[in-house]
C-alpha cells in the first residue's frame, strides 16, 4: 500500500542505493514525408503532485518534436541577387564631386598651371602655397569653366562646334544660380565605353554662350567681356579672363599640341543690367536713382498706352509683362534707396 510504498522510498534515501520505483516510457510514431525535416525541440516538464508522506517532488520530462516543412532556398538566393543589383546599382548612380574625381582634379591642376604659364601669377591668392590645388580651386572666390567642343554637327555642309561645360567650380555654379551640390546640372560627363558626352537636360546648360576656340594666335586673352547667357535675367560676365588650354606630346619624335579646350575665370558677373554680383552672395545694384526714377515713369507712360490707346485689358499679356516690369523695377528702387542709406 501507499504507507509501505514511502516508508521504503525513506530508507533507500537513506542508505543511498535510490531505486526508481516509478518509470514512464512514451512511444512516439511519427510518419513524416522525404520533404519534412526536424527543426525544433521543445521541453515539457511535469511535476508528480505531493503524496500523503513528505516524498520529495519528482519531475519527468519528455520532448515532443515539431515538424517543419522545408523552404526551397531559391528565394533566398533571388533576395541576395536583388540585394546585390541594389547595391550596384546605387553605386553607379553615385557621383563624385569635381575635386574628388581623378579626371577633373588633374584637369583643376592643368588649368591653374596653365594660366600662371600665360601670366606669371595664380588664378587666385587662395591657391598660392595650398598642398591640394584642385580642392582649393574649388572653393576660390574666382568663378571658373572649362569648355570644350562636345562633338561636331554638320548643318547645311558647316561644321558648327557644340560647346559643352567640361569643368565648373562652385563660384561658377552660383553664377548660373545652381548650389554646390548641383555640379552636375552644368558639368558634362563623357562615357568611358562609348566616348559620348552626356549632357545635362535644363534650360541654363542648353543657353550657355561660351565658345570652346579662341581664332588664330591668340591664346590668352584678359579684359574679357560677353553675354554667356540668355535668361530672365541675362548673364554677363566682363573682366574676365579666356586662354587656350593645350597639351604637348611626342608622337612619331616630334612635339604634337593639340588643342584640349577653353578656360573661363572671372571675379563678378552682372544680372540683368543694374545687378552687379560677386561669389559668396554679393549683390550691387549699379544704377543712379533719378535714372531708374525715370525709367519708372516711362513705363507708367506705356502701360496707359497700351490700355488707352491700344485698347488692351489688364488680362492681355502685354499689359500683364508691363506691369511686371514696372513692380520690378520700383523694388530695386527700394533697394537702391534703402541700401544708400
Amino acid at each position: 500500500d501507499s504507507v509501505y510504498l514511502c516508508s521504503e522510498f525513506k530508507n533507500s534515501m537513506k542508505t543511498g542505493s535510490l531505486v526508481p520505483l516509478l518509470s514512464t516510457s512514451t512511444l512516439f510514431l511519427l510518419n513524416l514525408q522525404e520533404s519534412v525535416a526536424f527543426t525544433s525541440f521543445k521541453t515539457v516538464t511535469k511535476s508528480v503532485p505531493p503524496s500523503y508522506c513528505d516524498l520529495p517532488q519528482l519531475s519527468f520530462s519528455s520532448t515532443s518534436l515539431f515538424a517543419k516543412q522545408k523552404k526551397k532556398g531559391g528565394g533566398a538566393k533571388k533576395k541576395q541577387k536583388d540585394q546585390k543589383k541594389s547595391g550596384f546599382a546605387w553605386a553607379s548612380s553615385f557621383a563624385l564631386k569635381p575635386f574628388e574625381s581623378s579626371s577633373l582634379r588633374e584637369l583643376a591642376s592643368f588649368v591653374c598651371a596653365s594660366f600662371e604659364g600665360r601670366t606669371g601669377k595664380p588664378l587666385s591668392e587662395e591657391l598660392k602655397g595650398t598642398p591640394d590645388l584642385p580642392k582649393a580651386l574649388w572653393n576660390a572666390p574666382v568663378a571658373c569653366v572649362v569648355v570644350v567642343n562636345g562633338a561636331e554637327k554638320e548643318q547645311e555642309g558647316i561644321s558648327a562646334a557644340n560647346s559643352i561645360v567640361q569643368y565648373a567650380n562652385i563660384a561658377a555654379l552660383e553664377t548660373f544660380g545652381f548650389q554646390p551640390d548641383q555640379f552636375d546640372q552644368l558639368i558634362s560627363s563623357k562615357d568611358p565605353e562609348s566616348g559620348e558626352w552626356k549632357t545635362p537636360q535644363n534650360d541654363v546648360a542648353k543657353g550657355l554662350n561660351f565658345p570652346s576656340s579662341m581664332n588664330g594666335d591668340n591664346i590668352y586673352q584678359s579684359d574679357y567681356k560677353k553675354k554667356v547667357l540668355r535668361a530672365d535675367p541675362d548673364i554677363s560676365i566682363k573682366n574676365a579672363h579666356r586662354w587656350r588650354l593645350e597639351k604637348s606630346s611626342l608622337i612619331g619624335g616630334k612635339f604634337v599640341t593639340e588643342s584640349i579646350g577653353v578656360a573661363y575665370a572671372w571675379n563678378s558677373w552682372l544680372e540683368g543690367e543694374d545687378t552687379l554680383c560677386r561669389p559668396g552672395g554679393f549683390r550691387e545694384v549699379k544704377m543712379d536713382t533719378a535714372e531708374l526714377e525715370q525709367k519708372i515713369k516711362t513705363q507708367g507712360e506705356a502701360i496707359r498706352e497700351l490700355k488707352e490707346v491700344q485698347g488692351f485689358g489688364n488680362k492681355d499679356k502685354q499689359v500683364v509683362d508691363a506691369v511686371q516690369e514696372l513692380l520690378r523695377m520700383k523694388a530695386l528702387l527700394e533697394e537702391v534707396t534703402s541700401s544708400s542709406q
